[in-house]
Formats: structure tokens, sequence, C-alpha cells
């Protein structure tokens, strides 16, 4: 207790004299936000919860039918907004209000993206505007023109201002960061693709060795600008040393990351390990590490795209029927998803029920537990093409355990068991923005229906290679899920 009382005293000083220090350029800066309190008093709720979200997905499907002069109402709307934030800007601002205008400044942006949206498919339409269109495009192009230069503005004021911050962990640890880190390593391919959709992975110089997403982070790997620290279960302390971090990033429930975390804690190096036992905990983690890095806006315009992929699915699948599904994470002992898992949340998203809900964790269970349950849909984690995880090899550990009576089993009669492969497979592994992806994976595997196929016409081995789910989700969802599924795979 005595030692946290002093570090916030000298988090604190630090934080005063940082301020003196920054002189009447910043100061100019810091004084521009604060008139923005009665704008952003309100935006607490994060998006209006999912309801919202709902409503803006329906909105999306709808809008699509719009005309002209109703995204012309729009834009004339948001340039009323930004007017206004550019011409109010005055006095002092508090953290809560940087965090508000981070919401709002990404909230302007995906209604922009919504436009642009539209405005391109009455242009693919051939609508009679022609020259009308181009004037909404050029306006468009402004507006996003000046937010992005608000955004920058903002990035500026976290930067100077935002800083000391503390931030709770999926520990429930507070962790202080005295300034925003420029060197930062994480231990997880979950929190390396977090750092990514937040838009901090350009300050990255260490990762584990299985973090392989975006591509251009193995690219940087090659040429040496990304220092690999060791396996996701044992990273090396002395590698992640060698980096002289600011900030290391690693998850909650890996036993190896919580004693790192103990060992540099004596070094002053803050470690942040991030919750990763749900959807929720994946829309916090973004939240934490948007926080912890100064990247608010980029962790806001993350979470609505997460919130906005995850309610199109409950649209696209509301009033399916629930299939009954076991997914196998290894087949031979019997590891199965049971429930209190994000992987749990994802079956049940995407029409199924986990025939294993009622365990907890990964459990190992027995075959005749997976004969008894007789699930309709079996799912295998394959891992990458050459995992050796595969639907005949698992077939053949079924009939060596449970003899014929494995026929029995509805998946095996029908031959509706999958294995999940390469970006299939690692989104639905990973709690990470990328995990919504597996969310459609899977409803196209449970409920093919919904997507006017056939279980038969689904492959054995699912990857990108072997089913386009963004092509049979065309027309089916806003195009900025496409796209933001379509980010997921690289």
């Amino acid at each position: 207790m005595q030692g946290g009382y002093s570090l916030t005293h000298i988090a604190a000083g630090i934080a005063v004299v940082a301020l003196l220090m920054l002189g009447v350029g910043f100061y100019a800066i810091y004084q521009e936000l604060a008139s923005l309190r009665s704008q952003v008093e309100g935006l607490n709720t994060r998006y209006e919860e999912i309801s919202e979200s709902l409503e803006e997905v329906q909105g999306a499907f709808e809008s699509s039918r719009g005309d002209i002069e109703s995204i012309a109402s729009s834009l004339e709307s948001i340039q009323d907004r930004v007017s206004k934030i550019e011409e109010r800007l005055g006095s002092a601002a508090t953290q809560s209000d940087l965090d508000a205008v981070a919401r709002e400044l990404a909230s302007l942006t995906q209604q922009l993206e919504d436009l642009q949206a539209r405005i391109q498919a009455l242009e693919e339409s051939g609508a009679e505007a022609g020259e009308r269109l181009d004037q909404l495009a050029m306006a468009l192009q402004d507006l996003q023109a000046r937010l992005a230069s608000l955004e920058e503005r903002v990035d500026e004021v976290y930067a100077s201002l935002y800083f000391p911050v503390t931030v709770v962990d999926g520990t429930g640890t507070p962790v202080v960061l005295l300034e925003r880190p420029e060197r930062i390593v994480s231990m997880a391919p979950s929190a390396t693709e977090t750092l990514y959709y937040v838009g901090a992975l350009d300050r990255v110089v260490g990762v584990d060795q299985y973090s392989d997403f975006p591509p251009e982070l193995n690219e940087a790997k090659e040429a040496g600008e990304v220092e690999v620290i060791g396996g996701y279960w044992n990273p090396s302390i002395e590698a992640i040393l060698s980096l002289e971090p600011d900030l290391v990033v690693g998850v909650a429930s890996v036993p190896n990351h919580i004693q790192v975390k103990k060992v540099l804690s004596a070094y002053g190096i803050p470690v942040i390990l991030l919750p990763d036992n749900s959807l929720e905990d994946v829309r916090e983690s973004m939240m934490i590490v948007g926080k912890a890095t100064g990247e608010v806006v980029g962790a806001y315009e993350a979470v609505l795209k997460f919130d906005m992929a995850v309610a199109a699915a409950g649209l696209l699948l509301e009033g399916v029927d629930p299939v009954e599904t076991a997914v196998v994470v290894w087949p031979n002992p019997l590891f199965v998803v049971g429930g209190g898992t994000w992987e749990h949340e994802v079956i049940e998203l995407a029409g199924g029920v986990n025939v294993y809900g009622d365990t907890q964790g990964w459990p190992q269970v027995s075959y005749e537990s997976l004969l008894e349950a007789d699930p309709d849909v079996i799912i295998l984690m394959g891992g990458h093409s050459d995992g050796g995880v595969t639907v005949e090899g698992f077939i053949e550990a079924l009939e060596s355990q449970l003899g014929e009576a494995a026929r029995e089993i509805d998946a095996v009669a029908s031959r509706r068991i999958y294995v999940l492969l390469d970006e299939y497979n690692d989104s639905f592994a990973r709690p990470s923005p990328r995990t919504v992806l597996s969310i459609y994976v899977l409803a196209v595997l449970i409920q093919p229906s919904a997507f006017d196929i056939q279980p038969g016409d689904l492959p054995s081995e699912v990857s990108p290679e072997t089913l386009d789910v963004l092509g049979l989700l065309e027309g089916r969802v806003p195009e900025e899920v496409l796209e933001f599924l379509g980010e997921a795979l690289g």
C-alpha cells in the first residue's frame, strides 16, 4: 500500500511537470477541447448497447435503397456536427471528455463509411444523377479529411495530456503507464491482433512465435524489424528485456504470462494481461489496449465494427432452429469446447447448441459421451493445412473406440463433420477482433439453409480456399461488415 501511495504521487507530479513543459502550443490544443463537453454528454453508453447496434444494422440494410437526397441530407447533418466541433473548441477538457470525443469521432467515421457505401451502390446501379453523385462524393471526402485532422489533433492531446494513465487488466490489477509506449512486446497472437485493430501495430517490436497476423507482421519479422520472443506458453524473459519495451501485452489465462508480469514489474516495465474468456472480454481488451497505447479513437472504431458484425449475424440467423453441435479441440484423446468460453458463445451465435455447454473450459471427455450427446454437426479445430487433423482420422478414432455404434451419431451418419483450417481456424481459436469471422464460418456449417446451400455442398476441409464465406454473405450483410470480415482474412 505504501509503495502504491508513493507511485501515485510521483505519477501526479510527473503529469504536472509535463503539462507545464508543454507550453503555449499544447495549451492551445488543450484549451480547444473543453467546449465539447456539452456535445459529448450522453455518449457514455458505448453505441447505445447492442439494441442500438441492431437498429444500426437494420438501418444499413434499408439505407442501401436510399435515394440521393437522403444521402445529401445525411451529409449536411454530419457536416454541421463537424463544423460545430471545429467552431466551438475553447476551454479545458478532462480525461473523460477525451474518451467521449473519441467515441464521437468513431461514430462519425462509421456514418461516413455507411454513406460512402450507399454512394457506391447508387453509382454501380447506374443512377441517373452522375454529377450530383460526384458532388456528394467530393463532399464526403472533404468530411473524411476533416475528421482525420480532428483525430490527429485528439491523438496529439492524448500523447501530451492523457498520460499518465491507469488501466485495469484481465487480472484485476491496475497498471500505470507514465507516457505513451513506443516499444511494445506481445506474448500472444490474440494480443498482437488486438494491437493491430486499435492501430498500435507499428510500435510492436517483439511477438510470440505464433503471431502471424496481419500479413505485414510476417514481412516485418522476416526483415528483422520485429523479433520473436519465444512461444505462446513460454515467452523468454531475457528476449523481452533485450528489446527494452515500455509495454508488454499478454493474456490472463496463461500462467507463464502471469509469471512474466511479476518478473518484469521488478524492472519497472508495465505488463497488461488481457481478459480472454468471452466475446465481451474481446471488446474490453480493445478498450484496454486502446487506452494503454493512446489509440482510443482506433479502439472505439474497432468496437463499433465488431458490434455491427455481431449484430448482423444475429439478424441473418434470426428465427432459425438451433442445431446440436460439438466442437472438438483435439480428437485423440478427445478434448471439446465447453461453456464459459468465447468459442461456446460463437457456437450459439452461429445457430448452434453446444452439446457440451454444461461443462467449463475445454474438458477432456469420453467417446461414449459424444455418442450419448449425439450432435447433428461436429466441427474439428484443425489448425493449419499441415496440422494432421482430418475428418477421416477422426472417424477412425471414433470407430476404434465405439465400434459400429459410432455410425449411430447423427453427424457421422449424415457426414456433417468438418475440419477448420488456416484463417478460419485461427479466427475461432484466438479471442481477438477477428473472432467475429468465425461466427459466420460456423453459421454456414451449422445453418447452411440460411445461405441457400445444402449440407452436401460443403467441403469437409473448410478454409478460405475451399469455402468462400464472404461470397455467400454478399447481399446478406452490410458492406461495412463484409469489409471488416475481409480484413480478418488479411
